[in-house]
This record gives structure tokens, sequence and C-alpha cells, in this order.
């Protein structure tokens, strides 16, 4: 674990998973005509993507007061820890600021590139900022399909969570797991994205588990 430091009392630490994730998305994107410079771009890229989006929670966390988290880098993106004993609206908001910051990451790209004439005749912002706004855009997209890990599933079982007791909240948000995150991974297998389908249906497969479990116990499996 490599500790690169605190903003207001966050700390951040990169995990050797996030290491070996940016040096596969290094390897995935290069292309011997363009040269490694561009495949290289993904390192700042993902890095800038994924803290920005953990410091979001942390963020939010904050704001309803419950004091500083712990934001670790890792091969599934990033984790951002904290101990609280929070309202389900309030693990609603956090779970959702994460994506929508990145939505907003993606848009500022997006205006940057738009507004300013400069970009265009710089190499490396002509690259940097289309890939980044790529980048930010489907992470937003991704983390907002409703089953857990994902920020989408937390958002989906907390808002569950307002209206209803736990347990039921627990069964409405496994079943939108399973069906929802299901259709999504068959959607994926088709259009032939193999990698992100997998993901996507383990995580519905740990879905499917919780449900197990709780038909057994009696209680969610978390």
């Amino acid at each position: 674990m490599l500790h690169l430091g605190s903003i207001r009392g966050t700390t951040i630490d990169v995990d050797a998973n996030f290491l070996i994730l940016v040096a596969l998305f290094v390897v995935l994107n290069y292309r011997a005509d363009l040269g490694i410079q561009y495949a290289l771009l993904w390192i700042p890229i993902l890095f800038l993507s994924v803290l920005i989006h953990e410091l979001a929670h942390a963020a939010m966390i904050g704001i309803f007061g419950f004091g500083s988290s712990q934001v670790v880098l890792t091969g599934m993106g990033g984790v951002t820890y904290n101990r609280r004993r929070a309202k389900p609206w309030q693990d609603m908001l956090i779970s959702l600021a994460g994506p929508f910051s990145s939505f907003g990451l993606a848009y500022l790209c997006l205006r940057i590139a738009f507004a300013v004439p400069a970009v265009h005749s710089d190499a490396f912002l002509s690259a940097f900022l289309p890939y980044m706004f790529l980048a930010n855009k489907w992470w937003g997209m991704f983390n907002l399909i409703p089953v857990a890990p994902l920020d989408g599933g937390h958002a989906v079982r907390e808002f569950f969570g307002i209206f209803l007791r736990d347990r039921i909240a627990f069964v409405a948000y496994v079943w939108v797991a399973m069906i929802a995150g299901g259709a999504i991974a068959v959607w994926f297998f088709l259009t032939r994205s193999f990698f992100i389908a997998f993901y996507i249906a383990w995580f519905v497969y740990m879905a499917f588990e919780q449900w197990r479990h709780f038909r057994r116990y009696g209680t969610p499996g978390d």
C-alpha cells in the first residue's frame, strides 16, 4: 500500500492492484502507429478520474458531519472507507456523489475543449481531454448500474430504505440488482464487451448469493 498523503484529514492510499490496472490500460491502448505517449495518457487519466470520484464520496461524507475518510485506489477502481451511522437518504446521496462528480468532470473537459481554442494546437491537451471526457462519462454510467458494490447498487438499496424496513428494502434491492444487472450484463455480452459483461455478471451472482443467504438465515448476506 502506497500512502500519497491527505486532504483535509482524508487519507489517500494506492493499492498495488491499482498499478496493475493502470498498466493493463496502457498495454491495451498501445498502438504502434500512434506511439507509446498516447497510451501513457491513461496513467494521469485513471489516477485523476478515480481519485476525484472517491474524493466526491469523501466530501459528501464530510458535509454530513461524519468526519474524515480513507480513500484507497484499487484494482476495482476505488473505495472510500468511513465509519458512520448515516440515515438511508444520506447514504444514498453519498453513493451518488461519485458518479455525478464523474459526469461533472466529463462536462468540464468538454467545455474546455470547445471554449479554449489553444487546446487544439496543443498535442497533449487535444489527446488528453477527449480521453478524459470518455473515461469519466463511462465511469459515471458504469457506477450507476444498480448492483453492489457499484454506487448504483448502494443508492438503490438506500432509496428503498427511506420508505421501507431494512429487510424489505434489501429484498427490493436484490431483485432490482438481479433483474436489471442481469439484463445489462447480457447487453454487454451481446455487444462483445466480454470483460465488462463478466464483471457485472459476477456482481449479479454476488447479489444472488446474498438472496440465498437471506432465504436461509433471514438476514441480508452482506
